[in-house]
């Protein structure tokens, strides 16, 4: 996922206008759609304040190759918890994304669950 696309969906993840991030980054309204549609790319500087805002990494910013298994509109439909647990997973830098599936996994093998989590969890983060 770009980097517009994720920023569109951290801003909607949160329920955020363009005008309310705008106002928060000290940007127009207009920049913030240009990063979203693509048109723009922010500065380090900016990056960094995104990274802050969203509470996210800027390499989960600028991770092209990161899938999203999860909708947002999907996400409405899970419980408070699952919905907090994602949001917190996808906060992760991948490093301790795949950490946390190999804990995963272990407790999955604790509880028998074994042969079922294999096909749950991506090769890729």
């Amino acid at each position: 996922m770009a980097f517009a696309e994720k920023l569109k969906a951290l801003r909607l993840e949160n329920n955020m206008t363009q005008e309310y991030v705008a106002q928060r980054m000290s940007l127009a309204r207009s920049t913030i759609a240009g990063y979203e549609t693509k048109n723009r790319q922010p500065s380090h500087e900016k990056l960094s304040a995104f990274a802050n805002l969203f509470h996210v990494t800027i390499d989960y910013l600028l991770d092209d190759e990161e899938p999203t298994y999860i909708t947002v509109d999907e996400t409405r439909n899970l419980s408070d918890d699952t919905q907090n647990f994602l949001i917190r997973f996808r906060r992760l830098p991948i490093r301790s994304k795949k950490e946390l599936l190999k804990v995963l996994q272990n407790l999955e093998n604790q509880a028998g669950l074994a042969e079922d989590a294999q096909e749950i969890i991506p090769e890729k983060i």
